[in-house]
């Protein structure tokens, strides 16, 4: 099975679990446990079924797809005009911060180049520039569903995917929002931090802190961080590395000649991937194979920037531990959360087919 036939029938076997409304059944958001909507699976679903509708030209797929739209369109799906409403956790925010809305601008552009629908675009160019922008902190405050403001998401890797998704909308003539993303890009360099081994830090010392005196106390605080804390912190960024460089393969595909990819700081992220102690790190995250698909992130990353024959051991990694020979989907064998990994096999469609079977 090749990565193509993989997505083709994964997306085949889910066409009999899509809801009468055109929903997919969440998860619960892998190891953080948050009870989800059905915003962010179905999001997944709509892209998987495009692409498979395009590989294969099977005409479920498209109508699956539509059905995937009719409900993240609905008032289900976003019942104040505001965000999108992901999950259900009372003790945190409904939007999924800037994460979940990252997921659904995604879908909602791919859908756009496929159906050609300008409310698409408009749906997802207005709920980006719902969240205000600070030049100073180079981040993006979260909305919540209701279209209050709660603050700065803190977690680099939303904001990151948040710019990645934005800057795929705004490719359509938003110029506004262009300059705000690639405000955002250009400071990538000072903004992201990777540990020696070229791993990015999945909490960097220091982002959206201004001033002499919050630095200080940012560093202080990482100097007490007690060293079993720092060592989880860093499987937790081994788990979320393909996670960032998937996204910045999204912002390549549109702005290739970006500075950053051209730092020595970018480099080092890639060159980390094909270390022993990478691999072994890997398989030791709880954030990784059980979670994050590093076989679709790591593999888009080595096709774009790196060898891209070395992709076919996370590929095959992967496989073994997600996919279900009996019911011929993928992520059903996730030990944590297998609605949400099966949804998560819509990240393939970025990859270029990789003719070597999976499975051997």
């Amino acid at each position: 099975m090749n990565t193509e036939e993989l997505l083709v029938t994964s997306s085949w076997s889910a066409l009999s679990k899509q809801n009468s409304d055109g929903s997919f059944q969440p998860g619960h958001n892998g190891p953080y446990k948050d009870p989800e909507t059905p915003v962010r699976n179905t999001s997944h679903w709509l892209i998987s079924f495009l692409k498979s509708h395009e590989l294969s030209g099977e005409k479920k797929f498209k109508e699956a797809a539509e059905k995937c739209l009719g409900y993240l369109m609905s008032e289900e799906a976003r019942p104040m005009k505001a965000t999108f409403w992901h999950r259900k956790n009372p003790k945190k925010d409904f939007a999924n911060g800037l994460m979940g809305q990252a997921w659904t601008l995604e879908a909602l552009e791919y859908a756009y180049r496929f159906f050609g629908d300008d409310q698409l675009i408009q749906v997802a160019s207005d709920v980006f520039k719902l969240h205000p922008y600070s030049t100073r902190h180079k981040a993006w405050e979260t909305v919540n569903v209701d279209g209050s403001i709660r603050g700065f998401d803190p977690t680099f890797n939303h904001q990151l995917w948040f710019a990645a998704s934005g800057n795929l909308v705004a490719q359509h003539g938003d110029q506004d929002m262009q300059s705000q993303i690639l405000d955002f890009l250009n400071a990538l360099q000072d903004t992201m931090k990777v540990y020696p081994d070229g791993v990015i830090m999945h909490h960097p010392t220091g982002y959206q802190k201004v001033g002499r005196k919050a630095l200080f106390f940012e560093r202080y605080r990482e100097f007490r961080t007690p060293k079993n804390q720092k060592e989880y912190t860093y499987l937790k960024s081994v788990g979320y590395h393909g996670f960032n460089l998937y996204a910045l393969g999204l912002i390549h595909n549109v702005y290739p000649e970006l500075q950053f990819f051209k730092s020595s700081l970018f480099k080092s992220m890639v060159k980390a991937i094909g270390t022993v102690s990478f691999k072994s790190s890997l398989s030791k995250s709880p954030y990784s194979y059980n979670y994050n698909p590093p076989g679709f992130e790591l593999g888009f990353a080595l096709q774009k920037f790196g060898d891209p024959a070395k992709a076919q051991f996370f590929l095959s990694e992967d496989f073994k531990r997600s996919y279900s020979s009996e019911a011929k989907q993928w992520g059903l064998l996730n030990p944590i959360d297998p609605l949400t990994a099966a949804a998560r096999v819509y990240e393939s469609y970025q990859l270029s087919k990789v003719e070597k079977k999976l499975d051997e």
